[in-house]
């Protein structure tokens, strides 16, 4: 088990703060995409309600439980007719706005410790939830169809990997939980997180 529920004994507030923190992540993740899609001309996925907060939403129950038991949560897609650049750059603004919020929950982290020091559940939590929020932001930059890269790669890749792309798509789900899996087993996916967790704890150490 690689999902959070595993706190659930030991530590319930901290189990409670940190998948709060996450899927908040996770929904200003769409939102940034909606928004930035209306921008680019495509109010589709403002139609359909993406750029509110609401959870509902952007979550179902079943990628709470995935989440809680697994450690990936996948949100809800958000719908697009872009392609091309426009289509890419809507898309991968969804990562980007995953290093934003797991920054600013690190600089959260820096005032409690600074003024609620004896919370150690919430400067847990925001800690924890930061580390997840960059783990995932890596793994959505990976070429497959339930992901970011993936869903920007069927809409402004070459031919051939529209193609496949398309091919995989009945599958992506499942796809996206297994290699999520087998990164998570072999540390590969701590490897490949290590530079960015890196470079968001070196912005915060600038402060004072």
């Amino acid at each position: 088990m690689f999902g959070p529920l595993t706190l659930i004994a030991r530590d319930p507030l901290v189990l409670l703060l940190l998948a709060l923190a996450v899927l908040g992540g996770l929904t200003l993740h769409n939102v940034a995409q909606a928004l930035l899609a209306r921008r680019l001309g495509d109010s589709s996925a403002s139609s359909a309600g993406f750029t509110s907060p609401e959870p509902p939403v952007h979550h179902s129950l079943a990628s709470l439980l995935l989440y809680l038991v697994l450690g990936l949560a996948l949100p809800r897609r958000v719908p697009l007719r872009l392609h091309g650049w426009r289509a890419t750059v809507a898309l991968l603004s969804g990562p980007l706005t995953l290093l934003l919020v797991a920054l600013l929950l690190l600089l959260f982290q820096r005032v409690q410790q600074l003024t609620l020091s004896g919370f150690d559940p919430l400067g847990q939590a925001l800690g924890r939830a930061a580390y997840g929020l960059t783990q995932h932001s890596v793994f959505f930059q990976l070429p497959l169809p339930s992901l970011d890269l993936g869903r920007a790669l069927a809409l402004a890749g070459p031919p051939v990997v529209r193609r496949t792309m398309a091919r995989l798509q009945p599958a992506g789900t499942l796809l996206a939980y297994l290699l999520w899996l087998l990164l998570a087993f072999t540390g590969t996916l701590s490897w490949a997180t290590e530079p960015f967790w890196r470079g968001l704890g070196a912005l915060v150490g600038l402060l004072p």
